[in-house]
């Protein structure tokens, strides 16, 4: 089955930024992965999981968009959880799920505090242990917040050369676009026209697809496998490079699809492909040579020491 018509078919973490992308890669501190991703998010995801939005209970009436009780979720607070830059399709799904989940874990929470259950013991442990981790978390980011990472093209090339296990295909995958259409008349129309005028494909996917994700890049699905994205994939089949497809029926509508590559199991992916790749993992050894060196000179200046358990 085709994904939803508003996510990448087939992309896979592979080839996101990929892209020829500058002659010198920047990561700014502030957003940049920390080992193990970053902590203050990392750790913020577990408190989004227990209450999506805060809830305000003295909010103005004019801003308030929902309310559970005398708790209330204001405009400002949903703003600050939107993605921006989203398609206004997309921001409006993204808007009314946000308020959804809201007023679900609003309601989950209150049960809980009607129950008692945060006098539970385990549970105070627990959120006494999170309060630690959120402080750690704050910590690193204040440490790594200013910093703005350049990495030369050698250090970009010299880690892709190093790690060219890390880049292998483990199986056979296919780089295509398409284009969305709502009928099999209107993908059949389409493909006659760009095939008798010889219109740019991947200037007829910006001006005509209903692909919300893909349409600004042309209709890019990626690089993906037949274990990825087995309907795309058969799809695929038979379909020689750059030839455009017969309309092909999905739940989401009809595509038509453009083949750009195929690629072997055990090839190596492109620098393209994989650079964001690099540049985080080259960001993550920095960040965590950083990080040791802070432990060490915490050491120096503190009292401390690991007791060894006494024999009985």
């Amino acid at each position: 089955m085709f994904r939803p018509a508003r996510l990448r078919l087939g992309r896979t973490s592979q080839d996101r930024g990929s892209g020829a992308g500058p002659r010198r890669d920047r990561a700014l501190g502030k957003g940049a992965q920390y080992p193990g991703g970053n902590p203050l998010n990392a750790l913020l995801a577990i408190a989004l999981a227990l209450s999506v939005l805060p809830g305000c209970e003295s909010s103005s009436t004019r801003d308030i968009i929902a309310r559970v009780g005398d708790a209330a979720l204001t405009e400002s607070e949903l703003a600050s959880q939107l993605a921006s830059g989203l398609d206004a399709e997309l921001a409006e799904e993204e808007r009314a799920q946000l308020i959804e989940d809201w007023v679900r874990q609003e309601l989950l929470y209150q049960e809980a505090l009607d129950r008692e259950l945060h006098q539970q013991a385990r549970l105070k442990t627990l959120l006494a242990q999170m309060r630690r981790d959120l402080l750690v978390a704050a910590l690193l980011d204040a440490e790594f917040q200013d910093q703005e990472l350049v990495f030369s093209e050698a250090e970009i090339h010299r880690y892709y050369d190093e790690h060219q296990a890390d880049f292998r295909r483990q199986h056979p995958e296919i780089r295509a676009r398409h284009i969305l259409l709502t009928s099999q008349r209107e993908a059949s129309a389409r493909r006659q026209t760009l095939l008798q005028r010889g219109e740019r494909f991947a200037e007829a996917a910006r001006k005509y697809s209903h692909d919300a994700a893909t349409r600004n890049e042309g209709g890019e699905l990626g690089y993906f496998s037949e274990l990825e994205n087995p309907i795309l994939w058969a799809a695929c089949q038979g379909l020689p490079l750059k030839i455009i497809s017969e309309p092909v029926p999905t739940e989401y509508g009809y595509h038509l699809i453009q083949v750009l590559e195929h690629c072997e199991a055990g090839t190596v992916r492109d620098l393209t492909q994989v650079r964001s790749q690099i540049v985080e993992a080259l960001v993550r050894k920095h960040h965590q040579s950083q990080l040791d060196q802070l432990v060490a000179k915490l050491k120096k200046s503190t009292d401390w020491a690991i007791v060894a358990p006494t024999n009985p």
